[in-house]
């Protein structure tokens, strides 16, 4: 893509796939999230509350980042 775009063409399509991967991650997570805090799918093996709540938290702020990365971009 360098010998298309340049190098800053290039550094431009990386951001852009990252942001595109940013924007993946929450259908990925929140998923995990739920199966893995489901006694009835994981058995012995669940998590514990507060990882569920960590894992949580965390999934939070990936969506809450994203919103602010799509508000953003649309305010300019």
């Amino acid at each position: 893509m360098t010998i298309l775009y340049g190098a800053a063409g290039s550094g431009r399509l990386l951001i852009l796939s990252q942001v595109v991967l940013s924007l993946q991650l929450p259908f990925a997570v929140v998923p995990l999230v739920l199966f893995t805090a489901d006694r009835s799918k994981m058995g012995a093996l669940v998590a514990p509350r507060w990882m569920t709540a960590l894992a949580a938290v965390a999934a939070a702020l990936i969506i809450a980042l994203n919103a602010k990365l799509l508000f953003d971009l649309a305010a300019g």
